[in-house]
């Protein structure tokens, strides 16, 4: 009999976050789209969904290859994928006594193969899938099981880039809110200050009342920065109790020592006149607990009815949250419009550098089988050679794919790198393509520096590569790595008399899946540099190039010197030994 999926334990808050994530029953999107196609493609199946599993059905937010819009949550394949972390496969659904029964398997869907990969949004909570569906049985490789997973990782940060967007949308019109009532309190203010000569007593009654109570900071100072008066809001935020403000200079009492003198020229301009009356700017405090505080102040010069100026009354709010916020926000849209680039280009070589193998297999494929009777073997081994040729090229550009996301969500795990070792590593590792091409490889003066050493390996093989791969014709590859440093920096360079780059490229071969030369020149899937840029930005470090067309290439990594252990002295130039 078909088993209908257990209920997670913490159902309640996983149907929270579903809700909160505002996606339930919205219209199509192209960021969803292209996730689902590209989980189509690699997996190879007719049919891929972004599927949010609600109490009561699954809705898709992302659709290919199906045209129901949701399902019953009991006949869900994805409300039993949510049950587990990692990706789900059903390779037959006839032969699974869960799903035997089940008429999305036995009806016109024909259901028979699944796999699906849980969205876990911020909090631990599984709120739906990315799957992809087939009508006849199958598997998944490690490959395509990894790429699943990583792609439905990009859905949940296109969901997390939805909520922020959502949520800075929301703060813009609370801080419009708040100017508007800012402003109208400000008018109010202003009001009263004109209207004190007459109804004094009342007046300052009301004025204390609004002083007192308002959420705003609110200050009256002297001509000489003096404290007057301060409501409690601002002893709040400068964490001081209220009765230690009055008379307290406000600029001794809460300005930073190098920031004093150019507070008090200010200070002096306003109530001098030089500004007109009404001010804004924003400006640092330091509270009693030694925190730095960003105020935006709003100030209004104090008069008397003779019209001389008798101090200044400053409104302010502490906007510091708001501000780390929005820095937050800013760098997290900047990494999610680097991540969605990338995407993008991951579509782009999914739908073109994937498919020319593939096309290449199954054509020479389709020739071996139309030939088959003929008994021609110079023919078949033709044929089977192309065939191995194209499986290559699929394999090296899936491994360099799949190399690139994961470096995308890693960090550097840094400790000592003998790079001498590293270097020696490396020479092994390219042996055979060393011994093919007569290439020499030398170093000079290789220090210990602080790095990932797996990390740093990887940037020196795909350089040396590069340098053996790109070569001139008749001419045997000689390649020198050496390092040099100065008083700030030390510089790891990897030089060869190759081919050269031509100038206007030198930044651009830096860029993903980018070729200067097609691949019947010279093989590669264009990410080698551009593992290489990554790795040098997971070390704060530069990754550079001096090139002339013809000439050869000096690649330098650029590192602080603080990079390098002092496990050995560089020769350094004379001025700094000195």
């Amino acid at each position: 009999m078909m088993q209908a999926a257990p209920l997670p334990s913490c159902e309640e808050s996983r149907i929270a976050a579903l809700h909160e994530s505002g996606l339930l029953d919205t219209p199509a999107e192209s960021s969803f789209d292209d996730l689902a196609t590209i989980a189509a493609q690699i997996c190879g199946t007719p049919i891929a969904l972004i599927s949010l599993v609600d109490r009561e059905r699954q809705w898709f937010k992302a659709r290919i290859g199906l045209d129901a819009t949701e399902t019953p949550r009991d006949l869900a394949f994805c409300a039993h994928a949510i049950l587990q972390p990692d990706v789900m496969v059903v390779s037959d659904a006839l032969s699974d006594d869960r799903f035997s029964d089940n008429p999305l398997v036995t009806g016109a869907t024909n259901i028979r193969f699944y796999a699906g990969a849980p969205l876990e949004v911020t909090g631990g909570h599984r709120i739906g899938t990315l799957c992809v569906i087939d009508h006849v049985p199958r598997q998944l490789d490690e490959r395509q099981r990894n790429s699943l997973a990583a792609l439905a990782r990009q859905v949940v940060a296109q969901i997390e880039l939805r909520r922020k967007v959502t949520e800075l949308q929301e703060a813009t019109a609370r801080q419009s809110l708040f100017e508007q009532q800012l402003q109208r309190f400000n008018d109010e203010m202003m009001a009263l200050i004109a209207l004190r000569t007459r109804e004094l007593q009342s007046e300052r009654d009301r004025a204390e009342l609004y002083f007192d109570i308002a959420g705003n900071m609110m200050m009256v100072t002297d001509t000489d920065g003096r404290i007057e008066r301060a409501n409690r809001r601002v002893a709040e935020v400068l964490r001081r109790p209220d009765s230690s403000l009055q008379g307290r200079d406000w600029f001794e009492l809460c300005f930073p020592d190098d920031e004093r003198p150019h507070a008090r020229r200010f200070f002096r301009s306003l109530i001098d006149g030089e500004h007109p009356g009404d001010r804004r700017f924003r400006g640092r405090v330091i509270t009693a607990d030694g925190r730095m505080r960003t105020i935006a102040w709003h100030t209004s010069r104090l008069v008397d009815s003779q019209g001389a100026t008798t101090g200044l009354l400053g409104i302010g709010e502490d906007i510091t949250a708001r501000l780390e916020a929005e820095e937050h926000l800013r760098r997290t849209l900047e990494e999610l419009e680097r991540s969605n680039m990338a995407l993008q280009q991951f579509v782009h070589v999914a739908s073109h550098d994937l498919r020319e193998p593939i096309n290449s297999i199954l054509n020479f494929a389709k020739l071996l089988i139309r030939d088959r009777g003929q008994q021609d073997d110079v023919r078949t081994a033709r044929y089977v050679d192309f065939i191995l040729a194209g499986g290559q090229r699929l394999r090296n550009l899936v491994d360099d794919l799949l190399a690139y996301v994961r470096m995308d969500n890693s960090e550097a795990r840094l400790g000592q790198v003998e790079l001498d070792e590293t270097l020696e590593e490396t020479r092994q590792a390219l042996a055979d393509a060393i011994e093919r091409s007569g290439a020499s490889l030398k170093s000079e003066g290789l220090p210990a520096i602080r790095g990932d050493r797996t990390l740093i390996g990887l940037l020196l093989q795909n350089l040396i590569s590069n340098a053996l791969k790109f070569r001139r014709a008749g001419e045997k590859p000689r390649v020198t790595v050496r390092a040099e440093c100065d008083a700030r920096e030390l510089r790891i360079c990897v030089i060869d008399n190759g081919i050269g780059i031509p100038d206007g490229y030198h930044e651009k071969i830096f860029g993903v899946f980018q070729r200067l030369h097609a691949r019947s020149e010279y093989e590669g899937t264009g990410l080698g540099l551009a593992l290489c840029r990554r790795i040098a930005d997971m070390h704060d470090a530069r990754l550079t190039v001096q090139s002339e067309e013809g000439h050869g290439s000096c690649f330098t990594l650029t590192l602080p010197l603080s990079a390098m252990l002092p496990v050995r002295l560089l020769a350094v130039p004379e001025a700094i030994a000195s």
